[in-house]
């Protein structure tokens, strides 16, 4: 999977940037600040309609102008598409090889796996960020899945303005999207739990041979839910939680509260885990996610590193890079030096400066 070809007008600082990326290492270098992440968020946009960064359509179009346009040729398994993202304030629309495409038929096309530094706080941080990787990798390999998230999503936003607002049948819609919410529930966590299942002997694997320290790294799926029978548990759990979701306004229970357990020989990692341990287990948590993808797609996805190299010591760094040379995939890497990238061959340099992207 690659990019031959990459475009972006007007997208945040970014005035006209076209590139002809090479197939393996592309180095954007800059100060932070001139838009090296934006072409990493260019790139992430055309391969999941979201931005990783951008909450609104207008903060992703440049200050002053109308709208904003990326689009890239791109090849997966021999198969080349010409994506194409324009933007408006409040709007987003995608198109494929020059035709509107819906959202179902746009997806599957191109895979991207983002590392930013954020991640590295991901053990540690609130578990709406490992639930964000998980959906992010489960998404990846189904793209079926966003359309199932967006049901449980709907219903879990109906049955908390349900909570606040109540009226004379409260009780009786309750009941409704609480049918409604356990069925949508079954297809979220069944799919989580088996990427885990795919997972979790590669983030074994891969946590060994960063650390080399004979410790284990065991993961796994958390939730107060009976996994054996997903749907009359969740039912059970939002009857038995309904006096007190009324009297917060929002519903406790569900896969939007679940949570990614790591376990580092047989601790809470968030608990006992040194920094290096920290950095190691998300490490492995990307080696195995695009390890996965590699199997599950037939083809590598597309990496996007966004200056890691800055938040790791100087061993994982180079462990990184090691890693890296041994996937064939396609990777954009962003530095606020290229001496920081630990790739001799097989590299494209590129400067980035006040939105302008050159050799």
């Amino acid at each position: 999977m690659r990019i031959h070809a990459l475009e972006a007008r007007q997208f945040r600082n970014l005035e006209n940037v076209l590139m002809e990326p090479h197939p393996r290492f592309n180095v954007l270098s800059g100060d932070n600040g001139h838009g090296k992440t934006n072409v990493l968020e260019a790139i992430y946009l055309l391969g999941t309609l979201r931005s990783f960064r951008a909450g609104k359509t207008e903060e992703m179009v440049r200050f002053g102008q109308p709208q904003a346009s990326v689009r890239a040729r791109v090849e997966k398994l021999q198969t080349t598409r010409l994506l194409e993202v324009n933007l408006r304030p409040g709007h987003k629309h995608g198109r494929v090889d020059g035709k509107g495409a819906r959202a179902i038929d746009y997806f599957g096309g191109f895979n991207v796996v983002l590392f930013a530094p954020e991640d590295l706080r991901l053990p540690k941080g609130p578990p709406a960020g490992r639930r964000r990787f998980l959906d992010r990798a489960v998404w990846n390999a189904h793209p079926a899945y966003l359309g199932e998230v967006q049901t449980y999503e709907r219903v879990h936003k109906s049955r908390n303005a349900v909570l606040r607002d109540g009226g004379a049948n409260v009780e009786q819609m309750i009941d409704v999207y609480d049918e409604q919410l356990a069925r949508a529930a079954v297809a979220i966590i069944t799919r989580r739990r088996a990427l885990l299942d795919d997972l979790a002997p590669r983030v074994r694997a891969a946590f060994d041979r960063v650390t080399q320290t004979g410790l284990t790294l065991g993961i796994a799926y958390e939730t107060t839910l009976d996994i054996s029978n997903i749907e009359y548990s969740m039912r059970e759990k939002l009857t038995a939680d309904r006096r007190k979701d009324l009297a917060r306004g929002a519903t406790s229970s569900g896969p939007h509260v679940d949570d990614l357990e790591l376990v580092l020989d047989g601790k809470p990692a968030r608990t006992y885990a040194s920094q290096g341990q920290l950095r190691a287990i998300v490490l492995a948590l990307k080696i195995a996610e695009i390890e996965f993808l590699r199997e599950k797609l037939g083809d590598a996805p597309v990496l996007l590193l966004d200056d890691v190299s800055s938040e790791l010591d100087p061993t994982r760094n180079a462990q990184l890079f090691d890693f890296l040379k041994s996937v064939p995939c396609q990777a954009f890497i962003t530095t606020t030096h290229p001496g920081h990238v630990l790739l001799a061959e097989e590299r494209l340099d590129f400067q980035v400066v006040a939105g302008v992207v050159g050799r």
